[in-house]
């Protein structure tokens, strides 16, 4: 009989890495200031952790709600399927961020919040559709995503536009 205490994984099994996701939310909130008429360092540094935060909270709230409406898939997958959905679908923040950083820095476009939006509304109903293609059933799968997104997409742009 094996055991493997506080570990619910197989040993096989490759852990999801979510770096990718928080560096594409770090780099949209570097791009901010320099969106902004006059470069502040205070807006830099807020705007950076502003969107550190709210990329884990994205993430980390998709992934609960995912595993939370699915608890029969959870259970057979021993909740990987969300982290595995969610990893997946927030991918696609790369290439709106590359855009992002080619429109503001190439085009001189003023354009970063539109790709922020966008990213976000799209990766994360991806995230949903990842998780209906490993075996979560209902529409629910896609609606709760993005629900989260709207939220999120619409609280970052009522704070990135208070910054000074």
């Amino acid at each position: 009989m094996e055991m493997n205490l506080g570990y619910t994984g197989t040993p096989g099994q490759p852990s999801v890495k979510f770096w990718p996701i928080y560096l594409c939310f770090v780099v949209f909130g570097i791009l901010i200031p320099f969106s902004k008429p006059e470069f502040n360092l205070t807006t830099f540094l807020i705007s950076v952790l502003i969107s550190l935060i709210i990329g884990l909270l994205m993430v980390n709230m998709l992934v609960m709600l995912l595993n939370g409406s699915n608890k029969e898939l959870r259970a057979a997958t021993g909740g990987q399927f969300a982290r595995e959905a969610v990893g997946t679908g927030m991918l696609f923040l790369i290439p709106f961020t590359v855009l992002a950083i080619l429109a503001l820095l190439l085009l001189g476009w003023n354009a970063v919040m539109p790709f922020v939006s966008a990213a976000i509304m799209t990766a994360s109903a991806t995230a949903g559709t990842e998780a209906v293609k490993k075996g979560a059933q209902g529409m629910k799968n896609v609606m709760i995503p993005s629900a989260v997104a709207f939220l999120f997409s619409t609280g970052w742009m009522i704070i990135i536009g208070l910054l000074p």
